[in-house]
């Protein structure tokens, strides 16, 4: 996994643009900023009307996932919301088998251990922590009939990964499984309300983007020093059905500097207004039309069964074709 993790690291700070990939944020402090990110900062909308429409829809919702036994959490996180899911499926099955996937194992253990203590011998327990295509490659053994779960962190890719995500999944469906995901639909005639969602006044934002350069300087020996460069964001439009808009994030020195990543053996000058993204190309916290869901989950054989809108958030069910 190190090798894996360095290897990655130095093929994204040696790219042009230069980039650290969205998920080396999510270590163990990475995932407990994501959740302060998530339920203190009030221009973070997408938690917030995510929860409220999964309560709004649930009864009707549990309806066409009644019949799963076995629910899979990708990027489960703390299973805030999964925990609407699973308190409601309990009500009418003795036992569920819950197996939660997230690249944090440190996190996800904590999370399993507070499920087990809420649950106990109601909820079978099959923590997996990967990175998702090798989580999935082991879920794909599992014949249970089962819902998985994918809670905000499809659009958390680039548009080209979306794709290559949602085929595995297909893959890894049987017949009779069901995919639920959410979905950011915001107008993005609301430039402003988006850009602040990820980069906001109070600083929650920043906190954990900056994780990553953080971690670079904890794990990888480098000598970033974040007073030398400017966060700043930007959404990008796209209106066409084979792509969606996105927000761009990155760091941008303000004056000349030089880094050094000791572990990656890597030394790098950045001259004044030279950025670095905190994510691969192509963007992250993507934002769709329904048109442009039902355009990328038919690319990968998927379709799409029902679906539920508020003003910022879809949530779909989807199934295999």
């Amino acid at each position: 996994m190190d090798n894996l993790i360095k290897a990655e690291l130095l093929k994204g700070l040696s790219a042009n643009p230069m980039h650290i990939p969205a998920w080396y944020r999510y270590d163990e402090e990475g995932s407990r900023l994501n959740d302060i990110c998530m339920e203190q900062c009030k221009w973070y909308y997408f938690h917030r009307f995510e929860m409220k429409i999964l309560i709004d829809i649930l009864t009707e919702l549990i309806e066409y996932l009644k019949d799963s036994r076995m629910i899979v959490d990708l990027g489960s996180g703390n299973a805030s919301k999964t925990m609407l899911i699973l308190d409601k499926l309990l009500k009418t099955h003795g036992s569920l088998t819950y197996v939660p996937v997230d690249i944090s194992t440190e996190f996800l253990n904590k999370t399993a251990a507070n499920l087990k203590t809420i649950y106990g011998n109601k909820l079978e327990i099959q923590p997996i922590g990967e990175e998702y295509m090798v989580a999935l490659s082991k879920i794909k053994t599992m014949t249970d009939r089962k819902i998985i779960v994918w809670f905000g962190s499809l659009q958390s890719l680039s548009y080209g990964k979306q794709l290559d995500y949602l085929l595995e999944i297909r893959n890894t469906m049987q017949v009779d499984d069901k995919l639920l995901i959410t979905l950011d639909v915001t107008d993005t005639s609301c430039k402003q309300t988006i850009e602040l969602a990820y980069l906001d006044p109070e600083g929650y934002c920043e906190n954990f983007h900056l994780n990553s350069i953080h971690r670079l300087n904890r794990e990888m020996n480098a000598n970033i020093e974040i007073s030398k460069f400017k966060i700043k964001n930007e959404l990008v439009v796209n209106s066409r059905s084979n792509n969606c808009s996105y927000v761009n994030v990155w760091i941008e020195a303000i004056e000349n500097c030089d880094i050094h990543i000791g572990k990656l053996d890597l030394n790098r000058k950045f001259q004044k207004g030279e950025r670095l993204y905190l994510h691969e190309e192509g963007g992250i916290s993507c934002k769709y039309t329904i048109e442009q869901v039902e355009y990328i989950l038919n690319k990968a054989s998927l379709g799409m069964e029902k679906y539920w809108m508020n003003e910022h958030v879809a949530v779909i069910i989807v199934n295999r074709k």
